[in-house]
């Protein structure tokens, strides 16, 4: 993966100090929400996730609704869709060149009143030498440690110049859906299996990490906030029944804590091509002893 950390720390940072959060914050729950009618073909895309064992399907935290997997994209371009309610209602959005480099980032905010989902948009300028495969991302971060709590992206192509072709993206299903545990649950013992459905990514496999609350000390982390905040690291395997196919997941965690901690679950997939990350998704818990 390629760093992207100090960026978002440094927006988290400035976030943090505006307010006195509760010690365990609760991730709210993906909301019903419907993109405009798409006005152009849309481009080939991945196929949905099939419904839990329950028969729900739970719908992608953060829908990005243009530009649509497969779009070819010249500077600037308008990055637009729709979320669930974050920390202030911000996010953050990123254009990654074909070797993962971060070619543009900026903040952006959800139009609506906090603690309701709504739409978010945001103009990006980006200079590459040649056209190039590239991808767009829409993150949002833990207000407790500027960490990644949701990072969602598609595929594109970039052009130095010349013509876009922007296609719409389709509401979409959650990627890698956390089913066990529950979001808010209590974990304790010192090992855990955490289990879901996901999309099919290289080679069948997720990262699996467990995020708690360190002491300050540790080196900026993409992922948890800061290395001392990592718990435990891992992976899960998708059970896949073909190649390029999605199904279950599921991997274990091991941790030692000495006192109840906040944290989340952290499952993420990973950019054959440059190591960067197409998506993640986590869950709020409380880790005990």
């Amino acid at each position: 993966m390629k760093p992207i950390h100090a960026v978002l720390c440094a927006l988290t940072s400035l976030a943090l100090a505006a307010c006195n959060l509760p010690a365990t914050p609760v991730q709210p729950t993906a909301t019903s929400i419907t993109l405009p009618p798409a006005t152009q073909t849309a481009a080939p895309t991945p196929p949905a996730a099939e419904p839990t064992p329950s028969g729900e399907v739970a719908l992608e935290a953060i829908l990005i609704g243009s530009p649509g997997f497969g779009s070819t994209l010249t500077s600037p371009v308008t990055v637009s869709g729709q979320s669930r309610p974050t920390f202030e209602q911000t996010l953050v959005i990123a254009i990654y060149d074909e070797a993962g480099n971060q070619i543009a980032l900026t903040p952006t905010t959800i139009a609506a009143d906090m603690g309701n989902p709504g739409p978010f948009s945001a103009e990006l300028s980006f200079t590459v030498p040649y056209e190039q495969p590239g991808r767009v991302a829409v993150m949002e971060h833990s207000a407790m440690d500027g960490g990644l709590v949701h990072l969602t992206s598609v595929e594109v192509t970039l052009l130095p110049s010349g013509s876009a072709v922007v296609l719409p993206q389709p509401v979409a299903g959650e990627n890698i859906d956390i089913q066990f545990p529950l979001p808010n649950s209590t974990i304790s013992g010192g090992s855990l299996s955490v289990s879901g459905y996901s999309q099919y990514y290289f080679e069948a496999n997720l990262g699996l990490m467990l995020c708690g609350a360190g002491d300050g000390s540790g080196e900026p982390h993409a992922i948890c906030g800061e290395s001392s905040n990592v718990l435990a690291a891992s992976y899960a395997t998708i059970a896949s029944p073909d190649i390029g196919q999605p199904g279950p997941f599921s991997g274990a965690l091991t941790w030692s804590v000495s006192a109840a901690t906040p944290g989340r679950i952290v499952l993420y997939a990973e950019s054959m091509r440059d190591g960067g990350l197409l998506h993640l998704n986590s869950i709020p818990v409380l880790i005990q002893p």
